[in-house]
This record gives C-alpha cells, sequence and structure tokens, in this order.
C-alpha cells in the first residue's frame, strides 16, 4: 500500500509539473515529465503475474512512446499516432480476452461516435486523414471492447472502470485530433490531458490485483 500511494503521488506530481511546463511554455520541462504518470502506471501493476496485466502494461508502454513523439517540436504526429494505434490494438486483444460475448448492439453507439467524430475533424485533417480515420476505427473498437465487458464475468466495479476509461480515453483523442488541427485552444490541452491521464488509470485499474499487503 505504501508503494501504492507513493507511485500515486509522483504520478500526481509529474502532472501538475506537466501543466505549470503547459502553462508557462517551458518545453523541455514538458518533454521530460509528460511520460512520467504513464510509466507510473506500468509501476503499479509490476509485477506481472499474468497474461492480463502484462497486456496492459504494454499498451501503457506504447502508450507512453506516444506521449513522447507527440510533444516533440515539431511532433512526429504520425509515428506517434502509430505508437497510440499499437496501444489501442493491445487493449483491444485484453478486453476481448476477458469478455468474448459479441455485444454487438453496444457496438452501435461506439460507432456512431467514430463517425461523427471523423465527419466533423474530417475537413481540417489533410495529409493524414487516412491515418486518423484508421485510428478512429481502432478507438471505437477499443471503446466497443471496453463497453462489451460491462455485465459479463470479470468483476463489474473493474469493467465499469475499464468502460468509462476507454469512454474519457476516445473523448481525449478527438480532442487532440481537434486541437492539433483545427483550433489550437490551452484550456483545451489541459482538458485533453485530464481526460487522458484519468483514462489510463482507469484502464489500468480494471485489471484484478492480488493484495500486497
Amino acid at each position: 500500500m505504501r508503494r501504492d500511494r507513493l507511485l500515486l503521488l509522483i504520478g500526481l506530481l509529474a502532472a501538475a509539473a506537466y501543466f505549470y511546463g503547459l502553462l508557462a511554455d517551458q518545453y523541455m520541462l514538458r518533454l521530460f515529465i509528460k511520460p512520467i504518470p504513464v510509466l507510473c502506471l506500468i509501476a503499479w501493476l509490476a509485477p506481472l503475474p499474468d497474461a492480463d496485466h502484462r497486456r496492459i502494461a504494454m499498451a501503457l508502454a506504447l502508450s507512453a512512446i506516444g506521449d513522447l513523439l507527440l510533444e516533440f517540436q515539431p511532433p512526429f504526429f504520425v509515428p506517434g499516432l502509430v505508437a497510440f494505434l499499437g496501444a489501442q490494438v493491445v487493449y483491444i486483444v485484453a478486453f476481448t480476452a476477458r469478455d468474448r460475448r459479441p455485444q454487438w448492439l453496444r457496438a452501435v453507439p461506439a460507432a456512431l461516435f467514430g463517425a461523427g467524430a471523423y465527419l466533423w475533424l474530417a475537413p481540417s485533417l489533410g495529409a493524414v486523414v487516412g491515418a486518423v480515420a484508421a485510428y478512429i476505427v481502432a478507438i471505437c473498437v477499443m471503446l466497443w471492447r471496453a463497453w462489451a465487458m460491462v455485465g459479463g464475468t470479470h468483476p463489474q466495479r473493474l469493467a465499469v472502470f475499464a468502460a468509462v476509461g476507454a469512454s474519457a480515453f476516445a473523448l481525449s483523442d478527438v480532442l487532440v485530433a481537434y486541437n492539433r488541427f483545427v483550433a489550437p485552444v490551452l484550456a483545451l490541452k489541459v482538458l485533453l490531458m485530464v481526460l487522458y491521464w484519468t483514462a489510463q488509470w482507469l484502464i489500468a485499474a480494471s485489471v484484478v490485483r492480488q493484495s500486497k499487503d
């Protein structure tokens, strides 16, 4: 428990430092600090006793790489998108391994969300429209598979964590694209990072962990 609290404190302090770097326009601070909250979640999941833990940790690691690539100036947008695409694929595998029920009706709102996001963003995406479209498909599948767990065999509180986390992740990603390609707004970047870190924390918290107390 002491270790968990220490990792939480480090993650929260790193997030606060990132927001300071954002507001004060401190590029190097943001670059080095941004992956730390997600790295703390990886450490929180260790040691990794089963495949589910390892999958979630792998998705978090890919996300941390994506964090760095997107924070670079100029940003490596497409490589960063590929890293996050890999994270979404691993999350899809993890959620499907937990519950294989199709739950097709739950795919409908995810698909509508993706279609709406694409139609909203596409006119401003230019050369990366294809890459962003592929990513939207992946995050919609991830969203569907997360909500498919609710009411299944995975512990319900943890299934809800994953579903809400996936929803926050999807919304955060849409805001990332809007902020980058449509209208850069500082307040929006603060909001999308709050959503992103909350999403990753909820998804990490959706694993079944053995107490170390």
